[in-house]
């Protein structure tokens, strides 16, 4: 939550429990798609719970938090974890599918249809989140489970590269072919030309899946 206070320390919390956690698993075990969804749900209860934390021990970080979301691959399996208006991405044949759905009142609005979607782009409450991690201690997770196809793409971005290039603009990108690194420096280089209003996170991983 960038535009919050102690936001970039709520992220690097979220990111080293996370890490912490996946480094006490045992990697060497096949996972089930259940336990997918249990390491996953796990990982990003873990890292509310170091937030809310830190913010109750320090004043200074009081209401931080951040948005999590993140993708387990197991053979052609993914299971992505979700909280927040961060989204994740597959291409496939020439096809880009949201596989996320954003935890925003924007969102919300949109399902009960009192804003449009070619209003959404600029609506005022775009960046009004309604779940994200460190917030409360009570906190539900989005569990998506699928199964790729072979040369699946699959991408995760925070809203700082969704709020300036579009979907048809990241399977564009994607299917030039370049390599992963080149793909997300090329996709945040075009959300800064564009005028890079928010912090931006662009993580590609290609040729996955079957």
């Amino acid at each position: 939550m960038g535009g919050h206070q102690a936001g970039n320390v709520a992220s690097a919390l979220a990111v080293s429990a996370a890490e912490a956690l996946w480094a006490e698993l045992n990697h060497h075990s096949s996972l089930s798609a259940e336990k997918a969804h249990q390491v996953l749900k796990d990982l990003i209860l873990e890292s509310n719970k170091k937030i809310i934390s830190e913010a109750i021990n320090n004043s200074s970080k009081k209401g931080m938090g951040t948005t999590m979301t993140a993708g387990l691959l197991r053979g052609s399996h993914l299971t992505i974890g979700h909280v927040g208006d961060s989204r994740a991405y597959v291409i496939y044949d020439n096809n880009i599918d949201l596989i996320t759905k954003d935890h925003s009142l924007l969102e919300k609005l949109l399902d009960c249809g009192e804003v449009k979607p070619e209003e959404a782009k600029n609506h005022p409450q775009r960046h009004v989140l309604t779940r994200a991690v460190g917030i409360d201690n009570y906190l539900e997770v989005d569990l998506y489970n699928l199964e790729l196809a072979p040369g699946a793409t699959l991408i995760l971005c925070t809203d700082g590269l969704t709020n300036q290039v579009s979907d048809e603009e990241l399977k564009t990108e994607c299917l030039k072919q370049l390599n992963p690194q080149q793909m997300a420096e090329n996709l945040v280089k075009l959300a800064n030309d564009r005028g890079g209003f928010d912090n931006i996170t662009v993580v590609i991983a290609t040729g996955i899946g079957g």
